[in-house]
């Protein structure tokens, strides 16, 4: 079946200014844009492409009106969005909370302090930080160094004993630390690790595995950073050939202390390493700091424990340390330059608390698409069940994404949102895609993949500095051609940045 644009130039002059746009370079990218839905690579699969002004923003001194799409394809079809969707999640935060937002994690504790005893629980209370204990950012502490601050504040406050539990006090978040509809393939790996109200070493650790001399052999675990007595993991993976790289998949369950890993790791290295979810983090996070003052001389009569839900017994507790996060500017833009879906997924649930005071996954979604519905943006067909785009099952259109894009250009945190977008040729995830042409230095992208999905979108500046918002989706494209698909789609961005 041959797919044509839609309502293409219909209009078109009322859209731009005939001397804003090369009608020659928009007709090249409107050929394009239909030379590759109807190619033998999406023969079986959707390309979904929209590029759209960013109406009534002045840009070089010269607004742009006008809401209608200047090139449109499939735009209305929802689609698996991938990492694109960690646009929405960022933009929603930033619009909330503001770009010099910060997360606190407070050192807490009840009862009292009678000579070198603490009579009482120590508490470690989180907001949501995912970045706690992160080595991301050089001027702030690390896991280990937070423990030594943690321990260090203990000591000026001349407690030698804690004669009750170190507890992790997670409840500022729901206790659904998982979308139901991630698979059991992601979620015992980095990158399906849970959300908590208290998070810590980006809820990871890394397995180090000793490969075998030959292909198929055995390969060892040697040990785990941080070191996690209580988990238990039972090894079955491999040794594969030269080079393979990491194709271990570690199969956990939230809260549970089992885990199996499966897969390969390459031969002809020493050891070789890959990342884990924490199945709790803020358990980790109670554990460690116990594990931290012992070994400092500093005793604890209880063992660690978590807190999920606000307690009904009235504690009165008293702040011994109140630890700040990066700003969420910084935050965002790791967030979007290397599509880490721990902090997109706290930016869904943080941005809905404030403004609902429901945080679990589907309250968080409602309350953020009705946020961008009173903005102004186009939400029919807004699927989606995360924050981060892992979700295999949650969709968006491309007009969505480029609604939502236009309307994040009328909030005052806009300079900060577009500041956290990489920039094609030169940053994050997107900095080696179009060297050498128009699109380096000018195209902002965030990228995404996802089981037969490859998507990109942000923001291009035209020739004469007009702005224009864009979304582009390939679905469902032959499995075998996914390097093929990419660069096709850099094409796309090359002809935009050509307009």
């Amino acid at each position: 079946m041959k797919y044509f644009l839609i309502g293409l130039f219909t209009g078109f002059f009322h859209v731009l200014n005939a001397q804003t746009v090369d009608s020659s370079a928009l007709a090249r990218l409107t050929d394009a844009v239909v030379e590759l839905q109807n190619s033998e690579l999406m023969r079986h699969g959707t390309l979904a492409f929209c590029l759209k002004p960013v109406a009534g923003i002045p840009v070089a001194g010269t607004p742009v009106a006008g809401t209608r799409p200047l090139v449109a394809l499939n735009h209305q079809l929802s689609l698996p969005s991938a990492s694109t969707l960690k646009l929405v999640s960022t933009a929603s935060a930033l619009a909330v909370l503001g770009g010099d937002y910060t997360y606190k994690t407070y050192l807490e504790y009840d009862g009292q302090i009678v000579n070198d005893t603490l009579r009482g629980n120590l508490y470690l209370r989180g907001t949501g930080d995912p970045s706690l204990g992160s080595d991301r950012f050089k001027e702030y502490p690390n896991a280990t160094a937070l423990l030594n601050r943690w321990v260090n504040v203990l000591r000026k406050a001349n407690i030698r004993y804690v004669q009750g539990r170190v507890v992790a006090d997670a409840s500022f978040l729901d206790d659904k630390a998982l979308a139901d509809s991630w698979i059991w393939g992601d979620i015992g790996n980095y990158y399906g690790a849970g959300v908590q109200g208290l998070n810590f070493n980006e809820n990871l650790y890394r397995v180090f595995f000793r490969p075998g001399r030959n292909v198929g052999d055995p390969a060892e675990v040697i040990r785990t950073e941080p070191t996690l007595p209580y988990l238990n993991l039972t090894n079955r993976v491999t040794t594969g050939p030269t080079g393979s790289g990491d194709q271990v998949i570690i199969y956990g369950s939230p809260r549970s202390n089992e885990a199996l890993l499966t897969g390969t790791v390459p031969r002809g290295v020493p050891t070789f390493s890959v990342k884990g979810a924490l199945p709790d983090a803020a358990q980790y996070a109670a554990y460690a700091l116990r594990e931290s003052l012992i070994s400092a001389a500093i005793g604890v009569g209880g063992g660690p424990m978590v807190l999920e839900a606000v307690s009904t017994r009235k504690s009165t507790r008293t702040v011994l340390d109140e630890y700040a996060s990066p700003t969420l500017r910084e935050l965002a833009q790791q967030t979007n330059w290397w599509s880490i879906n721990l902090y997109a997924d706290a930016f869904l649930k943080t941005a809905a608390k404030k403004l609902s005071g429901k945080s679990e996954f589907d309250d968080a979604v409602e309350t953020l698409t009705a946020y961008w519905r009173g903005k102004g943006a186009d939400v029919r067909g807004f699927f989606i069940k995360d924050g981060s785009g892992l979700s295999p099952s949650g969709s968006l259109t491309a007009q969505n994404l480029v609604e939502i894009l236009n309307a994040a250009t009328k909030n005052n945190a806009f300079p900060d949102f577009y500041e956290s977008i990489a920039v094609l040729g030169e940053t994050g995830t997107v900095r080696n895609l179009g060297k050498g042409t128009r699109a380096a230095g000018n195209v902002r992208a965030k990228s995404g993949s996802i089981g037969g999905t490859r998507a990109y979108a942000g923001y291009v500046t035209t020739r004469s500095g007009e702005r224009l918002s864009f979304s582009m989706t390939a679905h469902k494209y032959d499995p075998k051609s996914s390097r093929l698909v990419g660069q096709e789609l850099v094409r796309l961005m090359v002809l935009m940045a050509d307009l």
